[in-house]
C-alpha cells in the first residue's frame, strides 16, 4: 500500500460500491428502494471523503513536501548576487 495509497483506496472504495447493489439484487439483504438508494448514495459520499482524508495522510504534496519530522525536502538554493547594484 505504500507505492501507490491513493490506487488502492479508490480499488477498495469501488468495490464496496458495486458489491452493495449485487447483495441487494439477490436478495442477501431485504430493503426498500429508498433504504437501498440512501445506502448507495452514502456509500459515494463517504468511500470520496474517506479516500481524500486517508490519502491525503499517505502521500508527499508536491507544492511543499517535508519529511516525517516537518523537514523541508526541497533543496536550498541560494540566491545569486546581482553585480553592480
Amino acid at each position: 500500500m505504500t507505492r501507490e495509497p491513493i490506487a488502492i483506496i479508490n480499488a477498495v472504495v469501488t468495490a464496496v460500491q458495486a458489491l452493495i447493489p449485487l447483495v441487494l439484487a439477490f436478495g442477501v439483504v431485504q430493503l426498500t428502494k429508498e433504504q437501498s438508494g440512501a445506502i448507495s448514495a452514502a456509500i459515494v459520499a463517504w468511500g470520496g471523503l474517506l479516500g481524500t482524508v486517508v490519502g491525503r495522510n499517505l502521500v508527499t504534496p508536491l507544492a511543499d513536501p517535508k519529511d516525517n519530522e516537518g523537514k523541508s525536502l526541497k533543496a536550498h538554493h541560494p540566491q545569486p548576487e546581482v553585480l553592480g547594484t
